[in-house]
C-alpha cells in the first residue's frame, strides 16, 4: 500500500514508503523471480514468500493521519488481518512470528542446542492499536481496553504475550503494553487518538 496524491517529502514521507507493501524498486513493475523468500527469523524453519506475509502495523498510517481509517485498501487489508492474525480474541504480530514459546510451553530461546520451532502468540498491546483505529472510524472502542485489562496477572501486570487467556512465559510486564493500555484510555476519554500530529493530519488529509 503506497500513499497517494502529489510528490512525498520530508521525514514522514519516508515513513510513508517504508510502509509500502512492496519495496520501492518493486513499485509499478513486475517482481522478478527469485526474490520474493526471505527467512523470518527466530527459529523459522525454512524460507517464506514476503507476498504471503501480513502484519497491523499499516494502522499507524491511519493514527498519524496519513491515510483515512475509511480507504478502501485500508479496510480490506484490516479484513485480511482479521483473518490470518486474530486467534482467541487477540492477534498474532504477523504470519508466522516465531519470536514465542514452544509449542509445550517452554520460554523463547534464540540458540536452542538443536533447531526447535518457536511460536508467536497473541499481543494484547495490538488490541490498543486496533482500539484507536475504530475511534477514527466512529466506533466505541471501550472494549479493546477491557481485552488488555483482561491479561493482567495477580499483581495486575500486562504481558508481552498471552495464551489461552493468560499470560506466557514472555516479558511481564511490558511498558510498551503499558504504555498502550493508558494511551486507549486517554483517546476513549478523548473520543479520538490522543498521539495524532495535527500536521500529519494537515498534509495528507486536508
Amino acid at each position: 500500500m503506497a500513499a497517494k496524491g502529489g510528490e512525498l517529502d520530508g521525514d514522514a514521507d519516508r515513513a510513508v514508503r517504508a510502509q509500502a507493501v512492496l519495496p520501492a524498486a518493486h513499485q509499478g513493475r513486475p517482481a522478478r523471480r527469485g526474490n520474493q523468500r526471505y527467512n523470518l527469523g527466530d527459529n523459522n524453519p525454512a524460507d517464506i514468500d514476503q507476498r504471503a506475509v501480513v502484519d497491523p502495523s499499516f494502522l499507524e498510517l491511519v493514527r498519524l493521519g496519513v491515510k483515512r481509517a475509511d480507504d478502501p485498501v485500508i479496510r480490506n487489508t484490516v479484513r485480511v488481518v482479521d483473518q490470518q492474525l486474530k486467534e482467541q480474541g487477540y492477534w498474532h504480530r504477523f504470519t508466522n512470528d516465531g519470536y514465542g514459546e514452544t509449542a509445550d510451553g517452554r520460554p523463547w530461546n534464540l540458540n536452542w542446542p538443536t533447531p526447535t520451532r518457536t511460536y508467536g502468540r497473541l499481543w494484547p498491546l495490538l488490541s490498543g492499536e486496533r482500539g484507536e483505529y475504530e475511534l477514527l472510524l466512529g466506533k466505541q472502542s471501550a472494549e479493546r481496553l477491557q481485552e488488555i485489562a483482561a491479561t493482567a496477572n495477580s499483581g495486575l501486570m500486562l504481558p508481552e504475550q498471552v495464551w489461552g487467556g493468560r499470560g506466557t512465559t514472555s516479558a511481564t510486564p511490558l511498558a510498551w503494553t503499558h504504555a498502550q493500555y493508558v494511551r486507549l484510555a486517554w483517546s476513549l476519554d478523548r473520543g479520538a487518538p490522543v498521539e495524532r500530529p495535527s500536521v500529519v493530519v494537515s498534509r495528507y488529509l486536508s
